[in-house]
């Protein structure tokens, strides 16, 4: 199959399934900025309102695009990321007149996202009880670091938190080595996109009863989900969680090898019937009968002997002469690939993967694409984001219906 077949059903000119859904921000750092983001690629109109004092502090985060100092809050690049396709609005949550303009535009709303410490909204008169008096099949999501009930639902959190507290750092890192925090956000990245997967259940939802409800997501939930068998592992089987650094103590080859290039391949071959594909590959057929390799658990008893036998394959080979063999022989392999690499990588670029879109100001800029396809209805981002600020006259005026003097009042007082 190529890319013009997959797409051959596709709707001309679809901004994406979510096309008739409108989504209202509240949210500002990761996780909530992500779930708006998920929202918006897959063709939500999303409208993300912001302080008028400098908006999302992520606006204003390094690194900036090549040339910019940062202080247009338009040229970072972590707001460039998670507000792209959006509108943007300010507006000042903390003034009884922002407040009652919330509540006018959440009226107009699907969705409502937020993730402000829990109690906040409520307290502005912005809580789900509140909008559901103004919009009763409003869905309303909130995410945070421990959610809107238990013990530590007061507990500030942000990404490291959740990835401290949700086993990945417990998991992550060298045998008998510190814990590590993974090297990017993942736990706002998977906390958001739980609250946008119960978005959308709870869409569906309420197409078949006409009822809205309140989503509740979680920086620790959302890490403790992701910790695959070792909950059910460690409660019910005796298991003890350790970092086992690239491998795992279930066996082997499941590693990274360093070739004689330099560069890194990781080999998969845990299961029996690749291991005697790899040991034909590194003309070792002996291994496919030796009792330390024979099967699983003969490797899982023997991990330093099967990696040694592995790496010292890899290191008399560059890295493209190995990775031929093994794909030739339907083995399991991967380079590791700098960001640069993933750039120049064609495959991205054709599935949409990595796309450029361009900024008024900086040009074309590379954008991460939406990672699920759609024969049908095509998703993705569509727009770069937005400036601070950029709609508010179509938005209060053409969605309100505020007239230019009444935009330009609140705008003077510092509500808008």
């Amino acid at each position: 199959m190529d890319k013009a077949d997959f797409y051959k059903d596709a709707l001309p000119h679809s901004r994406g399934p979510l096309a008739d859904v409108r989504v209202l921000e509240a949210t500002n750092y990761g996780a909530g900025p992500i779930c708006g983001m998920v929202l918006s690629d897959l063709g939500a109109e999303s409208i993300k309102c912001e302080l008028p004092q400098g908006g999302d502090p992520i606006r204003a985060w390094p690194p900036y695009v090549a040339g910019s100092d940062g202080k247009d809050l338009w040229s970072g690049v972590w707001g460039l990321t998670f507000n792209r396709g959006k509108r943007a609005v300010t507006l000042d949550f903390r003034k009884p007149e922002g407040q009652a303009l919330f509540r006018r535009l959440a009226a107009h709303a699907d969705v409502v996202v937020e993730n402000f410490t829990p109690g906040t909204m409520a307290r502005w008169g912005l809580g789900y009880a509140d909008l559901k008096a103004v919009k009763p099949d409003l869905i309303y999501v909130s995410i945070s670091g421990f959610g809107q009930w238990g013990p530590l639902r007061d507990k500030r959190g942000l990404d490291p938190i959740g990835q401290a507290m949700g086993g990945v750092m417990a998991s992550t890192g060298e045998p008998g080595g510190q814990p590590l925090r993974v090297g990017f956000a993942i736990a706002d990245n998977m906390s958001g996109w739980m609250g946008a997967m119960g978005a959308l259940a709870a869409l569906h939802y309420r197409r078949r009863s006409g009822r809205g409800q309140w989503v509740d997501a979680s920086l620790i939930d959302a890490m403790l989900t992701t910790s695959d068998v070792k909950l059910m592992a460690v409660a019910n089987a005796g298991y003890r969680v350790a970092p086992t650094g690239n491998g795992t103590d279930l066996g082997a080859p499941l590693d990274l090898y360093r070739c004689a290039d330099g560069r890194w391949l990781y080999i998969h071959a845990l299961y029996d019937h690749l291991w005697k594909r790899l040991a034909d590959v590194m003309g070792r057929p002996e291994l496919k009968d030796d009792p330390r390799t024979r099967d699983w658990a003969g490797r899982a008893a023997n991990i330093p002997f099967v990696n040694e036998c592995v790496g010292a394959w890899a290191a008399a080979l560059p890295l493209e002469q190995a990775m031929a063999a093994l794909d030739e022989a339907g083995c399991t392999c991967a380079p590791v690939l700098s960001f640069p690499q993933i750039l120049a990588t064609e495959h991205y670029r054709e599935r949409d993967s990595v796309l450029d879109l361009p900024h008024p100001r900086h040009g074309p800029l590379a954008h991460y694409g939406y990672p699920a396809k759609f024969s049908r209805t095509p998703a993705g981002p569509r727009a770069v984001a937005p400036a601070l600020g950029q709609d508010n006259d179509a938005v209060y005026g053409d969605l309100l219906g505020l007239s230019a003097e009444q935009r330009a009042d609140l705008a003077a007082r510092g509500v808008i």
